[in-house]
């Protein structure tokens, strides 16, 4: 460490050392039920396991509360001190506060060990030690910006809460969400020294080896999108202990950005559709409600439904809200037909994408000086003799990609040397065995490769060249319709719903994961093997399907074009001109939006035809990443491009220039830097961009609330006209980046 930097630190420790000193007045008793804790990110990822822990611990050696390493750090209004609460000599070992019945003291530690000791000791003996620190409650000084009272007071409260004598080591999504806000990535101001607090947390382990979770994280937050894609999760704290940052290299590794986005929208799109869309309310969601719907459908299993009806009965389940808001919650909740989704399982759902992944890179080889996905890499290798642009091989070739996918997940495990879980020899050795058999007597690993590139050619697109040019000796085996478990009244426990599948589902497995069965769509009725493989693969590649669980790359035959306009498909035979042009929606052009659905994060790095254009609305809401964008009156249209740089620029410029944006589709308000991740989930969606000049702009109201039906606020002129400039800057700058795009072709 440097010595300025050594010196920053003892600075900053000297004020924290001083201020506390001064401030602390006494330790004292007080009744447990007078404290308060602070309910934050903290508490409320929280799944509760600690508490269990000191209970046990309790009850083997009783209660310790006169150890100092144990009393609870409260804060005190020094007006409030003498007044409402005063100390009280007492015959015990140390005096006690008295205070009203309605008084409560803001704790700032051992929350856990509160609440077990809550469990443990009886309601007259529930007394704890406190150690009081009386504050001013100092601003400070408008005119003098250096006056640190204020930060000096808050960075001690900080240090307050973020202790964990009596925890164990911070579970790694709360040091995840800890590092990104002092960083700065949660629209926060910088705290080098409380980050670097938390990045020595983090590296620094029990045992002589530092540990590498530090260089995966750096690593991890200079994948731009993927990282603001997870953070999106940080609004649902209940998720976070669940969180894995050990495992994030492997994340970025896979290149499978497209598939894991998807798993992680599905997540966050899960429990905003159980608070009816009210996003607002999701930090209220806690560890311990994520623990229990966690892999559970209720629609589809019987045992699931009871069981998750008890727990709401019992107050468990979606505790934070009223009671009204839980039968909301529970109507909702008794419709989901697909097992709820979580950062836990998506950590154990990664080793399963990562077979099916093992089989699509070989596909094609990772340029040496660029990093492409794995989606990418295929697009690329669609055979033809004319020019075409990523984003129209993304438009047409969506249904191809989705097949290799689902190739790679029924025969990845054949095709490969990853393994499935064993299941114990002690558990259904009858159906083990029989699958066993069935395993062994398969096609060879060799002959499923000469399949697959077989599909690969007869799709258009160039397999590699190996040794082995032969073809198939032979058609795949039909796989035979079956199902685990066979008894209909039984089905798979929950905690083995997520990750690798285990030995005894192999032909359960591929039968679900067949073309056919994954197009049928009967509805399931139990939790079987089947049901699970087929919720995993959707939930990894539901960017692939549209709604009507069709692929975008086929979409239904449009109705019959107006004027002479010719909509053309993949099947036909293009022109130079049509291949690599523009799809434009023109005056009597019908297009299933469907059908031109790029895949989400792909589009990012591809080389799209993005225009610029001042037309109507009505013509360009059909067309992927528009914008209106309003100012003083005048609105135009924009056509931006899905650049990280562009993006990243223009989003600051949106904020810069104090513009509020909102969806147009729903009227949600969204801030300036959440446009490029809205854009990548929802290309065909219209946001609209209206300059306002107040210096502080609300993100929590509606445009209604914003505009239409309230008085019409007095239009600053000057930053009315800079605003202006730069929408024409952009325009520019638009322009210039589609004909960039024009002559690459």
């Amino acid at each position: 460490m440097s010595p300025s930097r050594q010196a920053e630190v003892e600075h900053w420790e000297r004020k924290l050392y001083d201020y506390k000193e001064r401030h602390f007045e006494l330790s004292a008793r007080v009744h447990i039920s007078h404290l308060v804790f602070e309910t934050g990110f903290r508490r409320q990822m929280d799944g509760r396991q600690n508490i269990r822990r000191l209970k046990q611990m309790m009850k083997i050696q009783g209660c310790q509360r006169l150890m100092r390493d144990n009393h609870v750090p409260v804060i005190v209004p020094r007006a409030h001190w003498q007044d409402r609460v005063r100390p009280r000599s007492g015959s015990g070992v140390m005096s006690s506060l008295e205070m009203g019945l309605d008084y409560r003291l803001c704790a700032y530690d051992h929350e856990n060990l509160i609440t077990a000791a809550k469990h443990v000791l009886d309601y007259d003996n529930q007394w704890w030690i406190v150690d009081v620190y009386l504050t001013d409650n100092d601003k400070a000084s408008p005119e003098n910006h250096s006056n640190d009272v204020e930060s000096v007071r808050q960075k001690f409260i900080q240090s307050l809460k973020e202790r964990y004598p009596n925890d164990n080591r911070p579970p790694d999504g709360l040091i995840y969400e800890r590092i990104n806000r002092y960083e700065g990535y949660l629209n926060t101001p910088k705290d080098p020294l409380a980050a670097n607090n938390w990045w020595a947390v983090l590296e620094a382990l029990a045992g002589s080896k530092r540990s590498k979770k530090g260089k995966y994280l750096k690593q991890f937050f200079k994948h731009e999108t993927l990282h603001q894609k997870l953070n999106s999760l940080l609004v649902i704290p209940g998720l976070w202990e669940g969180m894995r940052i050990g495992l994030l290299h492997k994340v970025t590794a896979m290149h499978c950005d497209e598939p894991i986005a998807c798993y992680w929208e599905l997540i966050f799109s899960t429990f905003s559709r159980l608070l009816g869309g009210r996003d607002e309310l999701l930090p209220l969601i806690d560890g311990v409600t994520v623990d229990l719907v966690q892999s559970r459908a209720p629609k589809v299993s019987s045992k699931d439904l009871r069981f998750l009806q008890d727990e709401l009965e019992e107050g468990r389940l979606f505790s934070n809200y009223s009671e009204a808001a839980r039968r909301e919650i529970w109507a909702r909740l008794k419709e989901i037909d697909y097992p709820i989704p979580t950062l836990k399982t998506f950590f154990k759902d990664r080793l399963y994408l990562e077979v099916a992944q093992s089989v699509m890179k070989r596909l094609f080889v990772q340029p040496r000086n660029e990093k492409i996905t794995i989606d990418q890499g295929v697009y690329e290798k669609y055979d033809t003799q004319v020019p075409v642009s990523m984003a129209l091989r993304q438009q047409w070739l969506g249904d191809d990609l989705l097949e290799f996918w689902r190739f790679s997940f029924q025969y990845g495990f054949e095709m490969t040397n990853h393994q499935r879980l064993k299941w114990p020899k002690d558990a259904d050795p009858v159906g083990l065995f029989g699958q066993q058999s069935s395993e062994s007597s398969f096609l060879s690993k060799q002959e499923i490769w000469r399949h697959f590139f077989a599909l690969v050619r007869a799709r258009s697109f160039q397999a590699p060249v190996t040794d082995d040019t032969s073809f198939p000796t032979g058609e795949l085996p039909c796989p035979r319709p079956c199902e685990y478990p066979e008894d209909l009244t039984e089905e798979i426990e929950v905690a083995k719903r997520c990750g690798k599948p285990y030995s005894n589902t192999v032909e359960a497995d591929r039968f679900a994961l067949s073309a056919e069965s994954l197009l049928q769509g009967h509805p399931p009725v139990r939790a079987t093997a089947g049901f699970l493989r087929q919720s995993v693969f959707r939930a990894f590649f539901g960017y692939l399907w549209n709604s009507n669980g069709q692929t975008p790359g086929h979409p239904p035959p449009p109705p019959p074009p107006e004027d002479n306009v010719e909509v053309h498909d993949r099947s036909e035979e293009l022109t130079g001109a049509d291949v690599g042009g523009n799809v434009m929606a023109t005056d009597g052009m019908d297009v299933d939006p469907g059908s031109l659905r790029p895949s989400p994060l792909a589009i990012s790095t591809a080389q799209t035809h993005d225009n610029v254009a001042s037309a109507s609305a009505a013509h360009l809401s059909q067309l992927p990443y528009a914008m209106h964008i309003s100012v003083a009156g005048t609105t135009r249209t924009l056509m931006l491009k899905m650049d990280d740089s562009f993006m990243t620029d223009f989003s600051n410029g949106l904020s810069d220039h104090h513009f509020a944006v909102w969806i147009d589709e729903d009227g949600r308000s969204i801030r300036p830097e959440n446009c490029y991740s809205h854009y990548l989930d929802n290309a065909l969606s219209v946001l609209h961009a209206e300059f306002r000049d107040d210096a502080q702009t609300s993100y929590d109201s509606t445009p209604s609330q914003m505009g239409a039906g309230s008085k019409r606020r007095r239009v600053d002129t000057a930053r009315a006209a800079s605003a202006n400039q730069w929408v024409q800057e952009q325009i520019v700058r638009l322009s210039d980046l589609h004909n960039s795009d024009e002559g690459e072709l």
